[in-house]
């Protein structure tokens, strides 16, 4: 996909431009979606700030995660942090320092740690029904789009911590207002699958060794990755319940058609 986007240590980065939406394209280098940039080198942050013109940012993590590992930034650059998830998604079934491991631990024993654990085995449907059910997730999707037009069609980046899952949701929310059939918006989140490949099979080939039954290496691929069926569900969803996506945006998240009329002039040609 030409969309993607290669720097030397911000992962799963990629542009939205060329999208078709609506007998429109998304323009080029206007809309970026990654994983966070904590770890992010100066020639990155330079490329992101004075090639591709991105000053604002968008962060989806939690503030602790945050906290953990923030964002590093240039002059003229900022971050909104806008936390998608609410204490029910982190409370009962881990701990914060089971949610981001600490310093100095191993982050593949970690993920490991995450898939042997017996409530694992609901975090994928947990998640993504929360993105369609959560009033608190709604909320925070609005401000994330509220954000995106007051850059009045400058370019700006979201993420989250590996930019697939709330970054992808809201890659889907933001497409989908923008006039982007399923099929492109589905076809945007899988390539997340193609960013984490490498790393996926050899995090797998060493579960696999170390003795991971298959059910643990399934909640592995989820934790490292995506898989194009994880967002059908709940865009398949979405349309039974609301009709459309773009339903959802207006009657759920509360995006007026004004809005959406704006984000369209900013973003589309």
């Amino acid at each position: 996909m030409a969309n993607i986007l290669k720097f030397e240590c911000i992962d799963n980065a990629r542009q939205l431009g060329g999208i078709l939406a609506g007998g429109r394209c998304v323009k080029h280098n206007k809309l970026f979606r990654s994983s966070n940039l904590s770890k992010a080198t100066e020639h990155d942050l330079h490329r992101l700030r004075d090639e591709f013109g991105v000053h604002q940012v968008i962060d989806f993590r939690s503030d602790f995660e945050y906290m953990r590992k923030p964002d590093k930034l240039l002059d003229g650059m900022q971050s909104i942090l806008i936390p998608v998830l609410d204490e029910s998604m982190h409370g009962d079934a881990f701990n914060k320092d089971q949610v981001v491991p600490a310093t100095g631990v191993d982050f593949m024993e970690f993920l490991f740690g995450i898939a042997r654990h017996p409530i694992a085995k609901t975090l994928k449907d947990k998640l993504y029904n929360y993105f369609v059910e959560s009033n608190y997730a709604h909320r925070q999707y609005r401000t994330f789009f509220e954000t995106v037009l007051a850059q009045k069609g400058a370019p700006v980046l979201w993420h989250c911590t590996s930019g697939k899952d709330r970054c992808g949701f809201g890659a889907v929310l933001m497409l989908a207002a923008l006039g982007a059939d399923d099929n492109a918006i589905l076809d945007d989140y899988a390539e997340s699958e193609n960013s984490y490949r490498k790393p996926l099979e050899a995090m797998t080939a060493k579960g696999r060794a170390s003795g991971m039954t298959d059910e643990q290496l399934d909640i592995l691929h989820f934790l490292v990755s995506v898989k194009r069926e994880y967002m059908e569900t709940p865009v398949k969803r979405i349309n039974q319940e609301y009709g459309s996506l773009l339903n959802f945006i207006q009657k759920k998240i509360g995006v007026t058609q004004a809005q959406i009329e704006s984000l369209r002039k900013y973003y589309l040609e």
